[in-house]
């Protein structure tokens, strides 16, 4: 029986099934098996999955990810479950890392990484994502209250079901219910994956108010304010930090359009503006080392304008939650 069992659940992803599954069998680690778990494609990633896994499920319909990990994690052997989506690269010394580290930290029950620096796709709106998912992530401490679904792994005693009724920000939803239960999730700095998902403007605004949206309904039910500052974090991944400047960032923009009925609201709008830079410096001053000046310029009002789209999707997401609409 393996000691890993790594589970990919996939839906319609014949573009990048294959770099997928061809990066977790470049593994220098060996003992895991492989579960592909198919949500019902209508395209060939079926056919390709096939030649890398060493099994298929197939659910029948359009399934949803959180059932097609429900059903990979039920029929997997191994002591421990890693799951890893299918737009995603890992190193060769990924699964060694998760496997070497569980077996000499017998306290942990589960444990996530993180986004790598580089990123395929050399668009704006790609390379400012994964820069800014990689910057957050590496500020995180050593123990944590989510899993990030790109590439988490649990001991078969902590597994839960992903709760079907939700598809988006599953991993974070059961890694909060894990931590509530007592449960210890070790966050690996070193454990990094490469994402191969592409950002335009439109994706990119979209994605960051839809999650928000989703982790509103996850922040009243685990108590999210209680979570604010407890290990040096706010409340899942997002620091306090993160979250003053989303709340900044609307507050700004409501000023400075009373501004133009009450003067004296432009300087309420410059100290807030001032507030929200002071927030961002560090993670522009990072952009600007790592893409240039030029990019980090472009950054900044892009910055301001995704924290207005975050703030917009916590606002929607809160009050769909106290309406009973989720």
């Amino acid at each position: 029986m393996p000691f890993l069992s790594v589970i990919v659940p996939v839906y319609n992803r014949e573009d990048v099934i294959e770099k997928c599954l061809k990066s977790i069998r470049s593994s220098a680690y060996r003992d895991y098996e492989l579960i592909v778990v198919d949500c019902g494609s209508t395209d060939n990633t079926v056919a390709v999955a096939g030649l890398y896994a060493d099994r298929v499920i197939e659910l029948a319909g359009a399934a949803e990810r959180s059932k097609a990990r429900n059903n990979g994690f039920e029929a997997a052997q191994g002591e421990v479950i890693v799951n890893i989506d299918s737009d995603v690269l890992i190193r060769p010394d990924t699964l060694g890392i998760i496997e070497g580290y569980l077996r000499n930290h017998p306290e942990a029950d589960a444990l996530t990484g993180c986004l790598a620096k580089e990123h395929p796709h050399h668009g704006f709106f790609s390379q400012y994502k994964n820069l800014y998912m990689h910057y957050n992530f590496s500020r995180l401490p050593a123990r944590v209250s989510f899993l990030y679904g790109s590439l988490c792994a649990l001991r078969r005693s902590a597994w839960q079901d992903y709760k079907p009724e939700i598809n988006i920000a599953e991993d974070t939803e059961l890694g909060q219910r894990l931590a509530a239960s007592g449960k210890k999730i070790a966050f690996l700095r070193e454990l990094e994956v490469a994402h191969l998902k592409k950002y335009d403007f439109l994706s990119f605004i979209k994605n960051d108010f839809v999650i928000p949206f989703h982790w509103a309904r996850l922040f009243i039910k685990y108590k999210g304010w209680e979570q604010l500052g407890r290990n040096k974090t706010g409340f899942a991944h997002v620091s306090l930090g993160q979250l003053a400047a989303v709340v900044l960032a609307p507050l700004i923009f409501i000023f400075l359009l009373a501004g133009f009925l009450n003067r004296p609201y432009f300087l309420i709008a410059a100290l807030l503006t001032f507030a929200w830079y002071f927030f961002n410096f560090r993670f522009l001053k990072f952009l600007a080392q790592e893409k240039g000046v030029i990019f980090g310029s472009r950054a900044l009002f892009i910055t301001f304008l995704d924290n207005i789209a975050m703030a917009l999707g916590i606002a929607v997401g809160l009050l769909a939650a106290m309406g009973g609409k989720f």
